[in-house]
């Protein structure tokens, strides 16, 4: 175990309280760890020494956060959803609610749980609400953390975004001029109430806070630039955008992959048409379909990219939603996994 970077003004408290650790599924991504891993320099004895530890070292940790793009924290004596809270608060970075269709539960404040989709459903990766229109309402931050491991699997893969874009302008550059000169559109059919057989598929009075149609489309029209048609039996259809594929958020390596192509791609649209059993596509902005060939490439690159760390009671991790990208893998229950989203 090594000290976290050499001390300089600022970080100095930072790398005397916390220590840089080693896991064997980092990687290192352009020079640097991915993600860093951070422990405590000394044994700490509550959630109370952990969240004035946290508090004390929140610039330091800002810091290495821009520098590494994830930071995973481990060895902290954090137990359920109120200590997490108490974490969040600790760090000071105000919390954003959670906009979009994913099943979670508020568990405290606005820490939520990570996702209430079946065990057997893999989720893949994205920027957190990068489907959302509104700049303003995307957090900066996503803090996970572990209450409850998972008896097999269910780790929360991350990837470092700008590598999957990379990787896509070198193997696939008519697909990826066509995304800069077109852009997506993201398709959904979102029922009357829940569908269980789709990870994300809430009811639309559910996802809009409102049973009333006109009130939900100013809704869907404000948060995903939205149009909105309305189905038999009352189910909504949405097409939102066009979006860019990609976002210039500073990072040296190019622009992240900042949609969410590998959660909404099908490719069935055009042949079958939206409903509630075939709830999701994206397609470009002039409404062509994507090539199957060039999204299996970008799946590829996910893969050839992740890093998996397996969970452990207490683990905190922080990512960079502008930089990093996460997803869910299956896994054998039980799990509780908790997000708090920050600015």
């Amino acid at each position: 175990m090594t000290m976290a970077g050499e001390c300089e003004t600022g970080e100095e408290v930072g790398c005397i309280l916390l220590a840089e650790a080693c896991l064997p599924e980092q990687r290192t991504v352009d020079g640097k760890a991915f993600p860093l891993v951070l422990t405590p320099s000394s044994p700490l004895e509550s959630a109370v020494d952990a969240c004035k530890l946290l508090h004390t070292c929140r610039p330091f940790l800002e810091q290495k956060l821009k520098e590494h793009g994830a930071l995973f924290l481990r060895g902290f004596p954090l137990c359920g959803g109120v200590d997490f809270h108490a974490a969040v608060e600790a760090l000071s970075w105000p919390t954003l609610p959670y906009i979009g269709s994913a099943p979670r539960t508020q568990v405290v404040g606005l820490v939520y749980t990570a996702n209430d989709a079946n065990p057997d459903v893999a989720i893949n990766f994205h920027h957190e609400m990068a489907q959302i229109a509104d700049a303003s309402t995307w957090p900066s931050k996503v803090l996970f953390f572990c209450e409850t491991p998972p008896l097999e699997g269910g780790q929360t893969p991350i990837i470092m975004s700008h590598k999957v874009t990379q990787g896509l302008w070198m193997q696939c550059p008519d697909f990826m001029q066509k995304l800069e000169d077109q852009g997506l559109r993201y398709l959904k059919v979102l029922p009357m109430v829940k569908d269980p057989a789709h990870i994300s598929l809430q009811g639309w009075p559910v996802v809009f806070g409102t049973s009333d149609k006109e009130e939900a489309e100013e809704r869907a029209k404000k948060n995903y630039n939205a149009k909105v048609e309305w189905l038999p039996e009352g189910h909504m259809s949405l097409s939102s955008g066009p979006f860019k594929a990609t976002k210039d958020f500073g990072q040296e390596g190019g622009n992240a992959w900042f949609n969410m192509i590998a959660a909404y791609y099908s490719g069935l649209s055009h042949k079958v048409g939206m409903s509630p059993k075939q709830p999701y596509d994206v397609v470009f902005g002039d409404g062509s379909p994507l090539p199957e060939d060039a999204v299996a490439t970008c799946m590829k690159l996910h893969e050839e990219n992740s890093v998996d760390i397996p969970w452990q009671q207490g683990d905190l991790m922080i990512v960079d939603n502008f930089l990093a990208m996460h997803g869910r893998r299956a896994y054998k229950p039980p799990r509780q996994i908790l997000v708090s989203l920050c600015r």
